[in-house]
């Protein structure tokens, strides 16, 4: 297995050139099965979408997930597209959605018209804050959408409590937590609709773009594989010739909603597959690494990290921390500061609060009451992260904070 960094990166994390230890734009490389599985489709598959392998993978995912209905489409942007058309909302209804997030969570809701009402996170998890999104329920609410953000799982018994409690849809981003569970069940299949991201820097990938939707509902599955496939069907009752009118019709799914093209290919439906073996053995390296982590730092008070509740499973999609440096007057800037430009390595900030974004701003949606993310946010920074760090990658790491706080305290008497 190979892995080449990229000089430049279009996730904004900028170039990596001149670090000693770079954040690479992907989580691993790729198998020689994986690459064999995506050559095998391209010699030997007859269509090139919508076939075998679409069905394989589907099939796969759901043995895996154990989810009622499973469908794979081109990214997961657009499986939460789905998610927020099948949530029937429109202009006058309320979406909750936490603030602590990738654009992509919310941007899909914006669009029905909806009005986006921000939750705040809890100060213990890092993720959304179930009694803050029923603080903000009102009589127009129609869905809570919460995010199982860098592989921590929300708190799913109790937002599903809050949502049959006020009859609302529950759709799961779990763009980044692919394995990640509640007392061994598989996050995606507590809610209505899980969303998920086959990216390239995720745990798993289909050759760079891909995501993958669950559905609760036997009604609102039979409403997919049109809505994925521009409202493509077969046509249905005895014909005198089978071309006759055509080979298929194209029809309506929701009254007054126009189908899209969400596809996913057949070699990236392969290559899920084969991915999809790995994912629990990524997923364990990956919370090896930050154990190995947050044992070489337990002694350092000004770091501290998410706090897991026992019997949730967090499968660590990137390892972020929060600074503490109130006593000598220092802030998460100042840290950076020197693990960049001392020990160059290339920690990054992000998933800014949305509603500090101009895009959100800018739509109406600047408004916010989140005093949690507000107070935790400035503070908090990721180290370098990918599947396979070696050892002494990670000890260069944890050596090096230390020996940037020891300087800050230094220089802040």
């Amino acid at each position: 297995m190979t892995r080449q960094i990229k000089t430049d990166d279009a996730s904004g994390r900028g170039a990596v050139a001149g670090f000693k230890v770079p954040f690479p734009g992907r989580m691993h490389g790729y198998t020689e099965e994986g690459i064999k599985a995506v050559s095998a489709v391209m010699r030997k598959a007859e269509g090139q979408t919508q076939g075998a392998y679409l069905r394989q993978f589907e099939a796969d995912f759901t043995a895996y997930t154990g989810a009622n209905h499973v469908f794979a489409v081109d990214n997961a942007t657009n499986a939460l597209r789905l998610a927020a058309v099948l949530c029937r909302l429109g202009k006058g209804a309320e979406v909750i959605i936490p603030a602590y997030t990738f654009c992509a969570t919310a941007i899909p809701f914006g669009k029905t018209g909806a009005r986006i009402v921000w939750a705040d996170i809890d100060p213990r998890t890092w993720v959304a804050d179930p009694d803050d999104i029923e603080r903000k329920i009102t009589s127009k609410t129609r869905a809570i959408m919460v995010v199982h953000l860098l592989g921590m799982p929300v708190d799913m018994p109790r937002v599903m409590k809050i949502a049959r409690k006020h009859n609302l849809k529950v759709v799961e981003d779990c763009a980044q937590a692919p394995g990640a569970a509640i007392n061994g069940r598989r996050v995606g299949t507590f809610g209505d609709f899980g969303c998920f991201s086959w990216h390239g820097a995720k745990n798993m990938t289909t050759l760079g773009e891909g995501g993958m939707l669950t559905v609760k509902s036997h009604k609102d599955a039979a409403l997919v594989p049109g809505l994925r496939h521009n409202g493509v069907r077969a046509i249905t009752g005895k014909r005198q010739r089978y071309w006759v009118p055509a080979m298929s019709t194209v029809d309506i799914d929701i009254e007054g909603v126009w189908p899209n093209n969400f596809c996913l290919g057949e070699a990236q439906c392969a290559l899920g597959s084969v991915e999809l073996r790995r994912l629990d053995a990524i997923n364990a390296m990956l919370i090896s690494q930050a154990e190995k982590i947050k044992v070489r730092l337990a002694d350092t008070a000004e770091i501290e990290f998410a706090r897991i509740p026992s019997g949730y499973k967090h499968i660590f999609h990137q390892f972020i921390m929060h600074f503490n440096g109130r006593a000598f007057n220092a802030d998460r800037n100042d840290l950076m500061d020197i693990l960049v430009n001392d020990y160059r390595i290339r920690c990054i900030v992000q998933y800014c609060p949305l509603y500090r974004f101009p895009l959100f701003q800018k739509m109406g949606f600047g408004r916010h009451n989140c005093p949690v993310l507000d107070a935790w946010w400035d503070n908090s920074f990721s180290f370098p992260w990918w599947c396979g760090m070696p050892g002494e990658t990670i000890d260069y790491l944890c050596n090096s904070t230390k020996a940037a706080i020891a300087k800050l305290k230094g220089l802040k008497k």
